[in-house]
């Protein structure tokens, strides 16, 4: 098993006001490329962009209910170190199993994210696990959560590609899951579109098969932790990285 590795003495604030710049210094002390703990990160790059919609420069003491959002996120980091992430994707050799990639999406009105996990079945076991995840803040600028659940497409179509390459996985089947019909139907329908959706299109297509794109109900849509955010406790309890378990 994999422990997270954490140095919490970085995130020791003593008296210092709390500021935009040092949320932003402390946000980038978390290092995780692969995505495991994105759901937490994400909480503190959406308390910066409420910074940024009251427009506070970057030294000025913050106000007091962002103050409380930033101390109710910094003081359950610590928990992040009690995550225990298996060392092997899976129990069986990619030579022995049937595997499957599984690509999920949601969003809502703060932000929005993509995971991808590896399924293999061999002999009547099924393993499960967490090969990557994204998740991003919206633009300041108003934009719909449709419009937010399609560029988790965008972004997830993209990365799907780039772990297919980097694993050697050309020849596993690649699935997609959306919980937004809306999404679904740009995709799997002919337009015409607007400029921003028919691009995106085209991208999808070029690097999926647009059969491939499924609907998952959204209470079984394992994007949905990564797409709002939580703290560590809570992302400890999910065992987020294992999920779903309706892929067992």
């Amino acid at each position: 098993m994999i422990l997270l590795s954490c140095d919490f003495r970085k995130f020791r604030l003593e008296d210092e006001p709390i500021t935009k710049r040092k949320i932003l210094s402390l946000t980038h002390k978390i290092f995780d490329p692969i995505g495991f703990t994105c759901p937490v990160t994400l909480v503190p790059k959406i308390i910066l962009q409420e910074c940024w919609k009251i427009k506070v420069s970057w030294d000025t003491k913050l106000p007091e209910n962002i103050v409380k959002m930033f101390k109710k996120f910094k003081n359950r980091i610590i928990e992040l170190k009690k995550i225990a992430i298996p060392r092997r994707l899976s129990r069986f050799s990619f030579k022995q199993g049937k595997m499957s990639i599984h690509v999920f999406y949601d969003a809502c009105k703060t932000s929005y994210a993509t995971c991808i996990f590896l399924r293999n079945e061999f002999q009547g076991q099924v393993t499960c696990q967490l090969l990557q995840a994204r998740s991003r803040v919206a633009p300041l600028k108003n934009i719909t959560i449709v419009r937010l659940e399609f560029l988790a497409c965008c972004i997830g179509a993209r990365l799907a590609d780039t772990v297919k390459k980097d694993l050697k996985l050309e020849d596993a089947d690649v699935f997609y899951w959306s919980d937004s019909m809306d999404a679904l139907h740009w995709i799997k329908k002919e337009g015409p579109w607007k400029t921003f959706v028919e691009n995106s299109v085209k991208e999808i297509r070029k690097l999926s098969e647009v059969t491939s794109w499924k609907f998952v109900p959204g209470h079984q849509n394992p994007a949905d932790l990564p797409s709002r955010g939580c703290n560590a406790e809570e992302l400890v309890k999910s065992q987020w990285w294992e999920r779903p378990s309706w892929l067992y």
